[in-house]
Protein backbone atom coordinates (compact mmCIF):
# COMPACT_ATOMS: atom_id res chain seq x y z
CA UNK A 1 0.00 0.00 0.00
CA UNK A 2 1.38 3.41 -0.99
CA UNK A 3 2.85 5.60 1.93
CA UNK A 4 0.65 8.59 2.57
CA UNK A 5 1.11 11.54 5.22
CA UNK A 6 -1.29 12.29 7.67
CA UNK A 7 -2.29 15.39 6.63
CA UNK A 8 -3.32 14.44 3.06
CA UNK A 9 -6.24 13.09 4.57
CA UNK A 10 -7.19 16.33 5.76
CA UNK A 11 -6.29 19.10 3.06
CA UNK A 12 -4.66 19.21 0.01
CA UNK A 13 -1.24 19.76 -0.16
CA UNK A 14 1.03 21.64 -2.93
CA UNK A 15 4.53 20.48 -3.12
CA UNK A 16 6.24 23.47 -4.69
CA UNK A 17 8.57 25.94 -2.28
CA UNK A 18 6.63 29.03 -1.98
CA UNK A 19 9.05 30.68 0.74
CA UNK A 20 10.28 34.11 -0.39
CA UNK A 21 13.17 35.97 1.46
CA UNK A 22 11.98 39.84 2.65
CA UNK A 23 13.64 43.00 3.66
CA UNK A 24 10.88 43.26 6.09
CA UNK A 25 13.22 42.49 9.40
CA UNK A 26 15.73 44.93 8.11
CA UNK A 27 15.25 47.42 10.47
CA UNK A 28 13.99 45.26 13.52
CA UNK A 29 10.30 44.19 14.05
CA UNK A 30 8.27 46.60 12.11
CA UNK A 31 4.75 47.59 13.56
CA UNK A 32 2.02 45.18 12.77
CA UNK A 33 3.72 41.99 13.37
CA UNK A 34 3.14 39.72 16.03
CA UNK A 35 4.46 36.58 17.52
CA UNK A 36 4.65 33.36 19.47
CA UNK A 37 7.67 32.39 21.17
CA UNK A 38 8.44 28.88 21.15
CA UNK A 39 9.84 28.70 24.05
CA UNK A 40 11.05 25.85 26.45
CA UNK A 41 7.47 24.10 27.24
CA UNK A 42 6.98 23.11 23.70
CA UNK A 43 8.70 19.91 22.68
CA UNK A 44 9.20 18.63 19.13
CA UNK A 45 7.21 15.29 17.88
CA UNK A 46 8.62 13.87 14.50
CA UNK A 47 7.26 11.31 12.18
CA UNK A 48 10.26 10.26 9.46
CA UNK A 49 9.33 7.39 7.53
CA UNK A 50 12.22 4.95 6.01
CA UNK A 51 12.27 2.32 3.31
CA UNK A 52 14.21 -0.54 3.52
CA UNK A 53 16.67 -1.06 0.90
CA UNK A 54 18.64 -3.80 2.55
CA UNK A 55 17.09 -6.06 -0.51
CA UNK A 56 16.62 -5.42 -4.27
CA UNK A 57 12.92 -4.17 -4.69
CA UNK A 58 12.07 -4.26 -0.92
CA UNK A 59 9.80 -1.18 -0.42
CA UNK A 60 8.78 -1.97 3.22
CA UNK A 61 8.39 0.90 5.25
CA UNK A 62 9.61 1.14 9.02
CA UNK A 63 8.72 2.70 12.00
CA UNK A 64 10.16 6.34 12.96
CA UNK A 65 13.73 6.63 14.41
CA UNK A 66 13.68 3.69 16.84
CA UNK A 67 14.18 0.43 14.57
CA UNK A 68 16.51 2.37 11.83
CA UNK A 69 19.38 -0.02 10.49
CA UNK A 70 22.10 2.52 9.22
CA UNK A 71 22.87 1.24 5.07
CA UNK A 72 19.39 -0.32 5.19
CA UNK A 73 17.01 2.59 6.00
CA UNK A 74 16.60 5.25 3.68
CA UNK A 75 14.66 8.55 5.00
CA UNK A 76 11.45 9.57 2.72
CA UNK A 77 9.66 11.45 4.54
CA UNK A 78 9.38 13.88 7.52
CA UNK A 79 6.72 15.42 9.50
CA UNK A 80 6.55 17.78 12.26
CA UNK A 81 4.79 18.68 15.44
CA UNK A 82 5.45 21.06 18.24
CA UNK A 83 2.90 20.75 21.46
CA UNK A 84 3.30 23.08 24.38
CA UNK A 85 0.76 20.87 26.82
CA UNK A 86 0.97 23.95 29.44
CA UNK A 87 -0.27 26.36 26.44
CA UNK A 88 -2.41 23.79 25.26
CA UNK A 89 -0.68 24.42 21.69
CA UNK A 90 -0.13 22.61 18.91
CA UNK A 91 1.91 23.33 15.51
CA UNK A 92 1.97 21.12 12.44
CA UNK A 93 4.41 21.42 9.68
CA UNK A 94 4.33 19.39 6.56
CA UNK A 95 7.55 19.26 4.42
CA UNK A 96 7.94 18.77 0.31
CA UNK A 97 7.01 15.75 -0.94
CA UNK A 98 10.20 13.48 -1.66
CA UNK A 99 9.41 12.85 -5.38
CA UNK A 100 12.19 10.04 -6.30
CA UNK A 101 12.97 9.69 -2.27
CA UNK A 102 16.68 10.70 -2.33
CA UNK A 103 16.31 14.28 -1.08
CA UNK A 104 15.80 13.37 2.91
CA UNK A 105 18.73 10.56 3.15
CA UNK A 106 20.61 13.34 1.48
CA UNK A 107 19.49 15.71 3.89
CA UNK A 108 20.36 14.14 7.06
CA UNK A 109 24.06 14.07 6.35
CA UNK A 110 24.08 17.93 7.22
CA UNK A 111 21.27 18.39 9.72
CA UNK A 112 20.45 16.55 13.01
CA UNK A 113 16.47 15.32 13.64
CA UNK A 114 15.94 17.99 15.86
CA UNK A 115 17.36 20.34 13.32
CA UNK A 116 13.92 21.80 11.06
CA UNK A 117 15.20 23.06 8.14
CA UNK A 118 12.44 25.68 7.35
CA UNK A 119 13.55 25.64 3.62
CA UNK A 120 11.43 22.23 3.33
CA UNK A 121 8.62 23.41 4.76
CA UNK A 122 5.26 23.01 3.02
CA UNK A 123 2.12 23.58 4.78
CA UNK A 124 1.25 24.79 8.13
CA UNK A 125 -1.65 24.13 10.76
CA UNK A 126 -2.02 25.54 13.71
CA UNK A 127 -4.06 23.38 16.79
CA UNK A 128 -5.45 23.61 20.54
CA UNK A 129 -4.93 20.56 22.35
CA UNK A 130 -7.71 19.65 24.65
CA UNK A 131 -7.70 19.67 28.71
CA UNK A 132 -6.79 16.18 28.92
CA UNK A 133 -4.34 15.92 26.41
CA UNK A 134 -5.85 13.83 23.67
CA UNK A 135 -6.93 15.55 21.36
CA UNK A 136 -5.63 18.39 18.37
CA UNK A 137 -8.55 20.85 16.65
CA UNK A 138 -7.44 22.55 13.89
CA UNK A 139 -10.29 24.99 13.31
CA UNK A 140 -10.58 27.50 10.55
CA UNK A 141 -13.40 30.00 11.71
CA UNK A 142 -13.93 31.88 8.80
CA UNK A 143 -14.89 28.26 7.19
CA UNK A 144 -16.46 27.25 9.99
CA UNK A 145 -14.34 23.84 9.47
CA UNK A 146 -12.37 21.94 12.10
CA UNK A 147 -10.17 18.96 11.73
CA UNK A 148 -9.63 16.67 15.31
CA UNK A 149 -6.63 14.38 15.59
CA UNK A 150 -7.29 12.06 18.52
CA UNK A 151 -4.10 10.40 19.45
CA UNK A 152 -2.84 8.62 22.54
CA UNK A 153 0.44 9.51 24.59
CA UNK A 154 2.84 6.70 25.59
CA UNK A 155 6.28 7.37 26.92
CA UNK A 156 8.09 9.32 23.99
CA UNK A 157 5.26 8.18 21.09
CA UNK A 158 2.15 10.04 20.40
CA UNK A 159 -0.26 8.26 18.27
CA UNK A 160 -2.57 10.08 16.20
CA UNK A 161 -5.45 6.81 15.08
CA UNK A 162 -8.49 8.99 14.40
CA UNK A 163 -8.96 12.09 12.79
CA UNK A 164 -12.54 14.36 12.27
CA UNK A 165 -13.63 16.67 9.68
CA UNK A 166 -16.29 19.18 10.57
CA UNK A 167 -18.07 21.79 8.85
CA UNK A 168 -20.54 23.87 10.78
CA UNK A 169 -20.20 21.47 13.31
CA UNK A 170 -20.98 18.50 11.76
CA UNK A 171 -19.15 15.96 10.54
CA UNK A 172 -18.06 15.16 7.28
CA UNK A 173 -15.42 12.44 7.54
CA UNK A 174 -13.80 10.46 9.75
CA UNK A 175 -10.85 8.53 9.13
CA UNK A 176 -9.10 5.74 11.25
CA UNK A 177 -5.65 6.59 10.16
CA UNK A 178 -4.13 3.11 10.99
CA UNK A 179 -6.22 2.08 8.56
CA UNK A 180 -5.75 4.98 6.43
CA UNK A 181 -2.07 4.64 5.97
CA UNK A 182 0.42 1.75 5.79
CA UNK A 183 2.26 2.83 8.62
CA UNK A 184 0.44 3.95 11.93
CA UNK A 185 0.14 8.03 12.83
CA UNK A 186 3.33 7.57 14.92
CA UNK A 187 5.34 10.82 16.18
CA UNK A 188 8.23 10.66 18.54
CA UNK A 189 9.54 12.93 21.23
CA UNK A 190 13.06 14.31 20.79
CA UNK A 191 14.81 16.23 23.70
CA UNK A 192 15.43 19.13 22.01
CA UNK A 193 14.97 21.35 18.10
CA UNK A 194 16.45 24.30 16.75
CA UNK A 195 14.90 26.03 13.56
CA UNK A 196 17.02 26.21 10.73
CA UNK A 197 17.44 27.56 7.41
CA UNK A 198 19.50 26.30 4.75
CA UNK A 199 19.15 25.78 0.60
CA UNK A 200 20.51 22.35 0.55
CA UNK A 201 19.61 23.18 -3.37
CA UNK A 202 22.14 25.90 -4.50
CA UNK A 203 24.58 26.26 -1.38
CA UNK A 204 25.77 22.22 -1.46
CA UNK A 205 27.34 22.75 -4.79
CA UNK A 206 29.66 25.60 -3.12
CA UNK A 207 30.20 23.72 -0.17
CA UNK A 208 31.28 20.95 -2.54
CA UNK A 209 33.48 23.13 -4.69
CA UNK A 210 35.19 24.66 -1.91
CA UNK A 211 34.98 21.85 0.37
CA UNK A 212 34.21 23.69 3.28
CA UNK A 213 31.03 22.80 5.77
CA UNK A 214 27.85 23.54 5.33
CA UNK A 215 26.13 26.78 6.44
CA UNK A 216 23.83 26.42 8.88
CA UNK A 217 21.26 29.29 9.93
CA UNK A 218 19.42 29.46 13.06
CA UNK A 219 16.22 31.06 13.97
CA UNK A 220 17.55 34.00 15.98
CA UNK A 221 15.11 34.30 18.99
CA UNK A 222 12.76 31.06 18.39
CA UNK A 223 9.80 33.23 17.25
CA UNK A 224 6.86 32.29 14.69
CA UNK A 225 5.97 35.57 13.27
CA UNK A 226 3.17 36.58 11.58
CA UNK A 227 1.04 39.48 10.12
CA UNK A 228 -2.49 40.31 8.70
CA UNK A 229 -2.55 42.61 5.98
CA UNK A 230 -6.03 42.45 3.78
CA UNK A 231 -7.64 39.51 5.73
CA UNK A 232 -4.30 37.48 4.70
CA UNK A 233 -1.98 36.67 7.40
CA UNK A 234 1.50 35.78 6.14
CA UNK A 235 3.88 33.35 8.10
CA UNK A 236 7.86 34.60 8.62
CA UNK A 237 11.23 33.01 10.36
CA UNK A 238 14.56 35.17 11.07
CA UNK A 239 17.80 33.99 11.31
CA UNK A 240 20.59 34.73 12.70
CA UNK A 241 22.91 35.06 9.32
CA UNK A 242 21.79 36.47 5.73
CA UNK A 243 19.75 33.86 3.28
CA UNK A 244 22.82 32.88 0.54
CA UNK A 245 22.69 35.77 -2.31
CA UNK A 246 20.67 38.13 0.00
CA UNK A 247 20.94 40.91 2.44
CA UNK A 248 18.46 40.15 4.61
CA UNK A 249 17.89 36.97 7.00
CA UNK A 250 14.69 36.23 7.41
CA UNK A 251 12.13 34.16 5.26
CA UNK A 252 8.19 34.82 4.39
CA UNK A 253 5.44 32.12 3.73
CA UNK A 254 2.24 33.25 2.41
CA UNK A 255 -1.93 32.90 3.28
CA UNK A 256 -1.90 29.95 1.25
CA UNK A 257 0.66 27.95 2.64
CA UNK A 258 -1.81 28.04 6.16
CA UNK A 259 -4.83 26.00 6.26
CA UNK A 260 -5.68 28.37 9.59
CA UNK A 261 -3.99 31.27 11.60
CA UNK A 262 -1.17 31.19 13.88
CA UNK A 263 -2.97 33.68 16.18
CA UNK A 264 -4.97 30.37 17.52
CA UNK A 265 -2.14 29.75 19.54
CA UNK A 266 -2.44 32.73 21.81
CA UNK A 267 -5.90 32.14 22.68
Amino acid sequence: MKMISVILMLFIVSCARKYTITNEFRHGIPEGFDGVKLDASYQLYIREVYKDVSEPGNFKVKETIASVIPGEDKLIEIEYLLVSFEKQNAFYISTIPDKYQNYYSKKIKFFTPQQLNTYDFSTFSFGKINSDHSAIVFANDAAKHTNTWRFILSGDRLHVFQTEERVNKDPVNIYLVDEAVSKAAIFVRLPDFQIAFRNMDKEKRDEKRRGRPPFLRFSIDSTLYYKASDMKTSLYFRFNRNIVGSKDSAIKFSYDRMHNLPSILKQ
